[in-house]
């Protein structure tokens, strides 16, 4: 870029001549060369698939907010949210098939991520019945850990593979009282459910592994 304070080297033209611009900018004559056309900027076909692959998980997910910020421990030094952890997560460990028809894979939920940790349910069992109940049944653990007490809340939480939701049920079982039968609506009939289960501490700071305990077909009568 040139200037000049007194006489303008080339007389009073202003404009562009070739690749040069020619202007005035508080009162000074500025020539300076003609920028070049910028280049639009392309998407890889890379990144449209992570960011198709990003946008799946993200919306599984996107029904089990509340399960994951109870299920998600952080550390001290926080990188993301819980549910980026989440999400990071399972796009690392559960996804299957190519970028274009990809999937979570069911088995491979963890709708937690524990940090101070009580201990799973022993020996889940889910099984399905007429009449739209599914039960879950679970032992007494016969090497509990300190941490361990029958007071610990049980989260069963289920997968609707139809309407692609996820139900928990919350606040309302305890480890000591070792099953639990789900009630589901008529228009859940024929659905296929997947279910985890987890346990949290009666104070909310400690909680287990996500356990997966298969896939029913809700049954009518």
């Amino acid at each position: 870029m040139a200037t000049r304070k007194n006489k303008p080297a080339i007389g009073d033209y202003k404009g562009t001549i070739d690749t040069l611009v020619l202007s005035t900018w508080k009162d000074i004559d500025v020539a300076k060369s003609k920028p070049g056309k910028r280049r639009k900027k392309t998407t890889s076909v890379k990144l449209i698939q992570q960011n198709t692959i990003f946008g799946m998980v993200s919306r599984f997910f996107k029904s089990a907010k509340a399960l994951i910020n109870l299920g998600y421990q952080q550390p001290k030094v926080v990188k993301m949210t819980k549910f980026n952890a989440a999400v990071s997560y399972h796009l690392e460990n559960a996804v299957s098939g190519n970028p274009a028809d990809a999937s979570l894979i069911l088995s491979k939920i963890k709708l937690t991520c524990p940090i101070r940790k009580t201990q799973s349910g022993w020996n889940p069992v889910l099984s399905s019945a007429a009449e739209n109940k599914v039960t879950v049944t679970w032992e007494i653990n016969p090497f509990p850990q300190k941490c361990t007490q029958l007071d610990d809340t049980v989260l069963l939480v289920f997968y609707d593979t139809t309407y692609k939701l996820f139900f928990s049920i919350y606040d309302v079982v305890k480890r000591s009282d070792l099953s639990y039968t789900m009630i589901f609506q008529k228009r859940f009939t024929g659905h296929e459910m997947c279910c985890y289960m987890f346990l949290v501490s009666a104070d909310g700071k400690l909680v287990s592994e996500t356990d997966y305990l298969g896939m029913v077909t809700i049954i009518a009568d």
